[in-house]
């Protein structure tokens, strides 16, 4: 170029002149921006702070919450304690040798206040009015309540008048206590009643929760130090009241935030502040919090000021970058219009040729490649993902396929002909190491990916279509067109064999090949091969491939009437160890003959049929024997190995119901089992826990340990754990100098990532903003 290169740039193509000028019209929105920031950034931190002190004050409700139905549950079990019941009786009426026991029931109400002893004031019962025994000691009814318990607002003719008739959970409203112990001191206590029957005796149980600890609660989870805390029963009574409100206040809040959950900016004595209210489903209390908007007043500004500096960035790099495009963008928009011209050349461009603008010259012939690429694809774009894995499913399974294509007209539009089929499964068993040195963020996304893994190295080598079925387990049907493929098939598993042999610390995999087929419809005697040859394999090693060619498989399954009759017997004998046998000993028969694991799904049903009969003889409801689901699943013939032993274990269920409807049956104590969950969480919350290694512990099945402790507490076990492991996060935020990793590997959350994503989600902030705002408070 000669002379200035800008004055010869912009007459040589409109492109650049277009560039330079949507590079500098960039600078219009950013100043609109930075002026429409200015106006509304206060409404955006009121926003924010409100979504933040929501989830603080729900997070901290459903903490008390939870200390509340402790206390239930704490209640319920003392009932139910053994020493209890056979050793609490009226004073009056026990022989000298019954005196001496007593000390067993102190010991019995000990050992339950433990379990939440940081929110319990006091803990005591009573059966006559002559005696009470506390967590400490036994004491005289009346010398108690006038003296070493004396509560201001219950009397001790209060207190007799509750043995007179029985109530399952009562909270009190609060009352001032004072006890000559702790040299008389006063302190608010929420007194929690139950009154039941304990051997044909009234019995009272109280549980007296420390309000101050209810208050410290609230105060330690706080965002900020001015806010203050107010709670109120169903009855609009006050629980709490930290800065002492007149009733004139705490009825205008109340009128004021009457939704399920909402926040609102009022004023409160005599000063602007955000409101939020939060009502507790489990109690009837109403938690209202009430932060001065002084508190966050200041965030505006910084935010204000922040935007500012990056709007003066932004124009800056705006006026640089335009000119660095304009004087370099035209020569590669050339060449791409060159090679997207001389790639076809069948096509006319006569007139784009003619124009300067080289933008519409691609535009135009992207069009063209786009309408070329949707021809070529058609066909087979119209079959998703879900309608192949349901094509394919009905072909193993032996299901008649009823959609509008027929079976011929989808097979040839995705090109899966061929002389000969066979399946191919693959199972995987994870090791125990597996979820102890593997994080779960980890473990969920190497078990999200396998199918990619296994059908990508397949594919390389045959024709063939891969989905999962069941959880670690995969179904691969292949198209097998010539000779050449059974070769390129045993080379696309020894490829997986050797893919996956340094990882066979964690996992075992074992790979059952069934055999081939020359019709499409015998796809499914393919499967069922494949999973017998599993099921019979032998070699116990770490990855194995077991082949169903070689073996002789049984199509039928061996249920004599002579086998029923002993099943039947068994339900008649109400005897689930022999029923359990009889049902094993049927499965092992039925194996050492080589029976197909299709056949042995369909005994299983054989042998659920044969309880529906024994239940119908009985005149036995079966759907309040059976859920809807566990019906369906038991009613399946299909079956995998990976469910089998489940599959057997609910038939043995059904039949342990059908006893259990037709005899007598002992229950476990659900408040025992809670009570042994919770201890075994706080006790190992910085360990790798979760549900199926907690409810090995307490030899359960998962989904009922899941289901009852969801149904008591109100919350699932995930839930609180997080609870449990968030609450010991801001215990070392504000009280060590411990970095955001080192807490994390502390409270048993290897990840600094999945920390602080559960961090944020429980308190709305990060872990670095809750200590800065901790260390600002204090």
């Amino acid at each position: 170029m000669k002379g200035h290169p800008l004055k010869q740039l912009f007459p040589a193509n409109k492109l650049f002149a277009k560039i330079l000028m949507y590079f500098l019209s960039l600078l219009i929105p950013i100043m609109i921006i930075g002026l429409i920031v200015y106006f509304n950034v206060d409404q955006v931190v009121k926003k924010d702070v409100s979504q933040k002190l929501t989830d603080n004050l729900k997070f901290s409700s459903q903490t008390v919450d939870i200390y509340l139905r402790s206390a239930q549950l704490t209640n319920n079990n003392l009932f139910s304690n053994p020493i209890i019941e056979q050793n609490l009786k009226p004073y009056m009426q026990m022989n000298n040798e019954e005196k001496l026991s007593m000390q067993l029931i102190v010991r019995a109400i000990a050992g339950n206040r433990n379990t939440i002893s940081s929110f319990i004031d006091h803990i005591f019962m009573y059966t006559d009015t002559v005696k009470v025994y506390t967590s400490q000691e036994m004491a005289d009814f009346d010398m108690f309540f006038d003296k070493f318990y004396r509560m201001e607002g219950y009397d001790k003719e209060f207190w007799k008048k509750k043995l007179q008739a029985s109530s399952f959970f009562e909270l009190l409203p609060p009352t001032d206590v004072h006890n000559y112990i702790d040299n008389d001191i006063t302190r608010k206590v929420i007194p929690s009643v139950s009154t039941q029957y304990v051997n044909g005796r009234l019995v009272t149980m109280v549980t007296s929760l420390s309000l101050q600890a209810i208050s410290a609660s609230l105060k330690n989870n706080a965002m900020y130090s001015s806010t203050t805390y107010l709670i109120l029963d169903k009855k609009r009574q006050v629980i709490l009241n930290e800065s002492g409100y007149s009733a004139e206040m705490i009825e205008q809040i109340s009128k004021h935030l009457d939704k399920t959950d909402s926040t609102e900016f009022m004023e409160v004595a005599d000063e602007q502040a955000l409101v939020v209210h939060m009502p507790s489903e489990a109690f009837g209390w109403d938690y209202y919090s009430i932060t001065p908007v002084q508190a966050f007043g200041k965030e505006p500004a910084s935010i204000l000021s922040l935007v500012f500096w990056i709007c003066i960035t932004l124009m800056i790099i705006g006026v640089c970058f335009s000119f660095i495009f304009s004087m370099n963008l035209y020569n590669p928009i050339k060449n791409i219009r060159n090679i997207l011209v001389q790639s076809e050349k069948e096509i006319e461009f006569t007139n784009e040729l003619r124009s300067s603008d080289e933008l519409s010259v691609i535009g135009s012939r992207i069009d063209q490649l786009i309408q070329q690429n949707r021809d070529a694809v058609q066909k087979v774009s119209q079959y998703s993902n879900g309608l192949l894995d349901h094509f394919f499913a009905s072909l193993f399974r032996g299901q008649p396929w009823t959609q509008q294509e027929t079976l011929d007209q989808v097979l040839d539009d995705i090109g899966f002909r061929g002389d000969s089929y066979l399946c191919c499964c693959f199972m995987f068993h994870y090791k125990e190491r597996f979820y102890r040195d593997i994080e779960e963020a980890d473990r969920l996304l190497i078990q999200e990916k396998m199918k990619k893994v296994l059908w990508g190295i397949m594919q390389q080598q045959v024709n063939c279509y891969l989905m999962e079925y069941e959880h670690n387990f995969y179904v691969c049907m292949v198209n097998l067109k010539q000779e050449a493929d059974n070769e390129r098939l045993m080379l696309a598993l020894d490829s997986i064999k050797k893919t996956f042999e340094y990882d066979m610390i964690y996992c075992e995999l074992i790979i059952g090949l069934g055999k081939t087929y020359d019709k499409v419809s015998d796809i499914t005697k393919s499967y069922s091969d494949a999973i017998t040859a599993m099921d019979q394999w032998k070699d116990h090693s770490d990855i194995a491939i077991a082949d169903a060619v070689g073996l002789t498989i049984e199509q039928s399954y061996y249920y004599s009437f002579l086998d029923e009759k002993k099943i039947v017997n068994g339900l008649k004998a109400g005897n689930v160890e022999v029923l359990a046998t009889e049902v094993e000993g049927l499965i092992q028969a039925n194996k050492s003959r080589g029976v197909s694991y299709t056949h042995l799904g369909a005994l299983l049903v054989e042998l659920w049929n044969t309880g529906i009969r024994y239940a119908n003889e009985r005149q036995l409801d079966i759907y309040l024997l059976l859920t809807e689901e566990e019906y369906a699943v038991l009613a399946n013939k299909n079956i995998t190995p990976n469910e089998f032993t489940d599959r057997v274990e609910r038939l043995i269920n059904f039949y342990d119901r059908i006893v259990a409807e037709t005899g007598t049956k002992g229950e476990r104590r659900t408040g025992t089992v809670i009570s042994f969950i919770t201890a075994y969480i706080e006790s190992n919350y910085a360990k790798d826990i979760y549900l199926e290694n907690i409810a090995n512990e307490i030899g359960l099945s998962a989904k009922y340990v899941s289901r009852m402790f969801k149904e008591t507490t109100g919350t699932s076990i995930t839930d609180y754990i997080s609870l449990i492991r968030m609450a010991k996060a801001k215990e070392l935020l504000t009280e060590t100098d411990l970095k955001v990793n080192e807490i994390a590997d502390r409270i048993g959350m290897n990840s600094r990532t999945t920390f602080l994503r559960m961090f944020k989600k429980h308190e709305g902030i990060s872990p670095i903003d809750y200590r800065h705002i901790k260390a600002r408070k204090e």
